[in-house]
């Protein structure tokens, strides 16, 4: 099972970078699947464009703390010798890397919100 659980997260991994890829490269359209989707970005592709080519490094952190979680299972599955356990100490581990990929996800779309209106409110003025 812990297998299962490291490669849906090389998928994300491989998701959150080429995400950045895209975003850093212009090659993001807007859409309501991925992205920074705020009311500002959605209403404009120019804010859109602006916001995620400025804020592409967003998907390449989260890919690196994405990145560090199956390492995390990988090593709790040798240190404990067992392909379908880990000791509790690398659960912790996980969950606190998922703490902070939430910590960072929240701060940067606040403030990525925040610029995004002021762009599109400056666009439109």
């Amino acid at each position: 099972m812990l297998f299962v659980l490291i490669v849906l997260l090389i998928w994300s991994v491989r998701l959150c970078l080429s995400t950045y890829w895209d975003a850093k490269n212009g090659r993001l359209e807007r859409n309501y699947q991925i992205g920074i989707k705020t009311r500002w970005t959605i209403a404009s592709d120019e804010t859109w464009e602006y916001i995620h080519r400025k804020y592409a490094f967003v998907f390449l952190g989260s890919g690196v703390l994405v990145a560090l979680m199956p390492v995390d299972v990988a090593v709790g599955m040798i240190a404990t010798r067992d392909i379908n356990t880990m000791s509790m100490i690398w659960w912790w581990m996980l969950l606190a890397l998922a703490v902070i990929l939430i910590a960072w996800l929240v701060i940067c779309g606040i403030i990525a919100n925040l610029d995004a209106r002021n762009h599109y409110l400056e666009s439109q003025a």
